[in-house]
């Protein structure tokens, strides 16, 4: 929708697709149905569906909480602690779980022995991590945070665990926030800093190219060598495949690290160093990112 002269957006007509967003948030086991809900209470707040999608959110958000107190595995945990964080609205308040999550997310997909969206794999003479992390449509480097490799470097009869689940992004533009789930459970999440002007789009993308120490090519046409001086794009740049719509958007890095949580960017999504470096090695090239207000 356009903003209106005073900076505040108009609300448009609730589109065909988030009619059904109750009753499919509360049938689904897929944790993304929730922000669906979200993007009616958030963006067509004054709708009657949006009065229906407050409160299923707090029925989520109950059921959600008494489940994970009910749990007896981590795996179930962090799933009810997942829809519990998404059910969440107040940034803050998500925010302050993510500790807790964190704990799940290493007990439950990190530690030694961890069986919940992998299977066991034995290194195979002419194996390597990349060929195996393409055959499983995952990152090698995904691979060794997973198993806990410090080389890329394996041998024959090597037992490793391999991601079977998608990784898929959500970004929340109001509260500067993009999560990462590993199949129906909450994987991690970061502040970033969104465009200027609203120029960040609220659209679905799918990650293309991924560059280590990316140079930059300037809307003014000229290209910044990765370390120059005027290079804004940090230590790693993930593409948004383009769409008939929107060409030219990603995920970077950062030299300006103050900025994030802000509207700072031409538009990309803009994150510390240290945490692209991460988001980076756990999504390949086809991630679905969902960008909302």
């Amino acid at each position: 929708p356009a903003a209106s002269p005073v900076g505040q957006r108009i609300e448009g007509p609730v589109p065909a697709a988030l009619r059904g967003a109750v009753a499919k948030a509360q049938r689904s086991s897929d944790p993304l149905a929730i922000n669906d809900l979200r993007k009616l209470v958030v963006e067509h707040s004054s709708s009657p569906e949006a009065a229906q999608a407050q409160r299923a959110l707090a029925d989520v958000l109950e059921t959600a909480q008494r489940r994970a107190q009910a749990a007896t595995s981590p795996a179930e945990q962090l799933r009810e602690w997942t829809r519990v964080y998404l059910a969440t609205l107040d940034a803050g308040e998500r925010k302050a779980l993510r500790p807790q999550l964190a704990q799940l997310v290493k007990t439950v997909f990190y530690e030694r022995g961890a069986t919940t969206h992998v299977v066991p794999y034995e290194v195979q003479p002419g194996d390597s991590l990349a060929r195996i992390a393409k055959r499983n449509k995952t990152d090698y480097r995904f691979v060794k945070r997973l198993n806990g490799l410090t080389k890329d470097t394996i041998r024959v009869g090597q037992k490793l665990r391999i991601p079977q689940a998608p990784v898929r992004i959500a970004v929340y533009k109001r509260d500067f926030e993009l999560i990462a789930f590993f199949g129906e459970h909450y994987l991690c999440s970061y502040d970033v800093a969104t465009g200027k002007e609203d120029r960040t789009p609220e659209a679905s993308f799918v990650i293309g190219n991924k560059i280590v120490k990316p140079d930059w090519y300037a809307p003014d046409g000229k290209k910044y060598l990765y370390g120059s001086e005027e290079n804004v794009l940090g230590t790693r740049w993930m593409a948004f495949e383009n769409t008939p719509e929107h060409q030219g958007f990603g995920i970077h890095g950062t030299k300006f690290p103050e900025s994030i949580g802000t509207e700072a960017s031409m538009g990309c999504l803009r994150m510390r160093n240290e945490e692209v470096e991460v988001l980076f090695d756990l999504i390949p090239p086809g991630t679905e990112v969902r960008i909302q207000r």
